[in-house]
């Protein structure tokens, strides 16, 4: 589905909504809101790492996939970097991964289509808005399988914004998480 698909798709759902057609009621237990509470106050920021593979990718990932993003576009997709000596570049690229991030296990980088984001009014924040959601799963979908993870700002220097286009992505970078055990 295109974003502009997505889009129109989810204008429809927006206006059954509005006429009280569309949204089932759902209803969780107690036990499950205690659940989902004590995962949010586990959560944490990791940077120190084993080494250990991280092998539940599969499962962080599906549920980061569903993550909502405006007028559910989906316009930030990831790239995961594994090999060393991209993660080591990618220390000395991104400020707030100078001397730790190449030890994470797998990097996953937050890229924005910027095709995604139809408005002039939007282009400035809301693909960091959208990555941001994303962020907190990945928090989340990390601290239930036992991973390790870490915000990595979207800081880059200006002489290494070229470096990082050509090696990494010429979508918007809205920055990174760190995995690992």
């Amino acid at each position: 589905m295109t974003y502009q698909e997505r889009y129109l798709a989810h204008q429809a759902k927006k206006k059954l909504s509005l006429m009280g057609q569309y949204e089932p009621e759902i209803h969780y237990t107690d036990d499950v809101k205690a659940k989902l509470q004590t995962i949010f106050k586990n959560r944490k920021s990791g940077r120190v790492f084993s080494g250990e593979p991280v092998e539940e990718m599969e499962y962080i990932l599906n549920l980061v996939e569903t993550s909502p993003s405006s007028c559910d576009r989906k316009g930030v997709s990831y790239k995961i970097i594994t090999e060393r000596t991209e993660k080591e570049l990618l220390g000395g690229l991104l400020v707030g991964g100078a001397g730790w991030v190449h030890r994470a296990d797998k990097i996953v980088l937050l890229l924005a289509d910027m095709e995604a984001y139809g408005s002039p009014a939007e282009k400035d924040f809301m693909p960091y808005l959208d990555a941001g959601v994303m962020i907190q799963s990945f928090y989340l979908a990390c601290e239930v399988q036992g991973v390790k993870c870490c915000f990595v700002n979207p800081n880059i220097r200006e002489e290494n914004k070229d470096i990082f286009k050509q090696r990494f992505s010429d979508k918007l970078f809205c920055g990174a998480i760190a995995l690992g055990k």
